[in-house]
């Protein structure tokens, strides 16, 4: 049996748009706190748990969903998913009470932890082979769109309606990808033979933990935790010089695009040349644009630095689809769900090291910037090397 062939693009933006609903409700809450904290009359410190609880369900959660999903079927996940999340939003946006609030959030995230892997195998199981890396870059950009526009969407419809709009909003959104899942054709099987080349043996593709999934994981990890140090660090350089925090998220906005463009091309560059090629360029790249970031360190230029965010996100953009793609398509078709939780937990751990290491080693003055880059840049010298692992060009 084979995938169906005539999976359009406009299909594909809609399943998409789904996934998109992570990222932008991880980041349109954090500018809603305060009005929160308001009408609850608590501190807007005590409102951070609404953050905290919907990144451990994303780390705890999508694993789980995703091997939930290869159970009962990742298309039927991705409609319970999504109903989830529309009966959550509304009870959330209807809480009165702090409590109340809360667990309509831990359950608006538990849904939404199963949206990412489910939707991943599910564009596996409906995209043919040579459409899938295309497939995951529009994916990609999705994601970078909600991540960026996240914020900014916040803010306007807190300011606009109030905080009951950032959970109103998905409603609609979701309802949309329901629409298009629902007609969505039902996934079937791929023959071993339109695996390609470079993917592992027949007797690893029984596993997970293959080393083209692996190398895919590693890569990921590697990559996370340079762009983190760029998203962490950039704002503590800035700061330091008394910029305003308007100013500072343009200047990150340069890494957030550069994402967004070059994840189709990306793709498109995976299903033409295999996904080495592009892996190995990309991070070539994002590598070279660490390093003269470093070596400017905390006095660089703003012109530097803008240039150097923008071509570190078109190198990250090119190699994220080919990352997908390749880890997703080293797995047998009835476990690329579990494959894919697993493979998002990826980005946690590149984040969380980021993460660590910038709060032990750097000064709010920009000090001990150098070394937080330096340990990106070794990252991503070791990353290059990786691709290696990568499969190469299609037969």
């Amino acid at each position: 049996m084979t995938r169906s062939a005539g999976v359009s693009t406009l299909t594909i933006l809609g399943i998409s748009a789904a996934a998109g609903l992570v990222p932008l409700n991880s980041t349109m809450i954090a500018v809603a706190l305060p009005k929160i904290a308001e009408d609850f009359e608590i501190s807007t410190g005590r409102t951070g748990i609404l953050i905290i609880v919907y990144l451990f369900a994303m780390l705890i959660g999508q694993p789980l969903a995703g091997r939930l999903g290869d159970s009962i079927g990742n298309r039927r996940m991705v409609n319970i998913a999504l109903v989830g999340v529309v009966v959550c939003s509304a009870i959330a946006a209807a809480a009165t009470s702090f409590a109340l609030l809360v667990v309509a959030r831990v359950a608006q995230a538990a849904f939404a932890a199963a949206l990412v892997p489910s939707i991943q195998s599910l564009l596996r199981a409906i995209t043919p082979h040579e459409r899938q890396g295309r497939a995951f870059g529009v994916m990609g950009s999705v994601l970078g769109v909600g991540a960026a526009l996240g914020p900014v969407i916040g803010g306007l419809l807190t300011q606009a309606f109030g905080w009951q709009a950032i959970f109103l909003i998905n409603i609609p959104i979701a309802l949309s990808a329901l629409l298009i899942a629902v007609r969505t054709p039902t996934p079937t099987s791929t023959p071993a033979e339109d695996a390609p080349d470079g993917a592992p043996h027949e007797s690893e593709r029984g596993r997970i933990a293959n080393r083209v999934f692996v190398a895919a994981f590693s890569l990921q990890s590697l990559s996370t935790l340079a762009q983190y140090s760029l998203l962490l660090l950039t704002p503590i350089i800035l700061n330091a010089r008394g910029w305003e925090s308007g100013p500072i998220g343009a200047v990150l906005s340069a890494l957030t695009v550069g994402m967004i463009v070059m994840s189709p091309v990306g793709g498109q560059l995976g299903d033409r040349f295999g996904r080495r090629l592009p892996s190995r360029v990309g991070l070539t790249v994002a590598t070279g644009c660490i390093v003269v970031i470093l070596i400017g360190g905390p006095s660089i230029s703003v012109a530097v630095l803008v240039g150097g965010l923008a071509c570190f996100g078109l190198g990250l953009g090119a190699v994220t689809p080919s990352l997908m793609t390749s880890a997703l398509e080293s797995v047998p078709l009835h476990r690329t769900g579990t494959a894919a939780g697993v493979l998002s937990m990826s980005r946690y751990t590149g984040s969380i090291t980021t993460s660590v290491a910038v709060s032990f080693l750097v000064a709010s003055d920009g000090g001990g910037t150098r070394v937080v880059l330096a340990i990106a840049a070794v990252g991503m010298v070791i990353s290059v090397v990786v691709t290696a692992a990568l499969p190469g060009a299609r037969p």
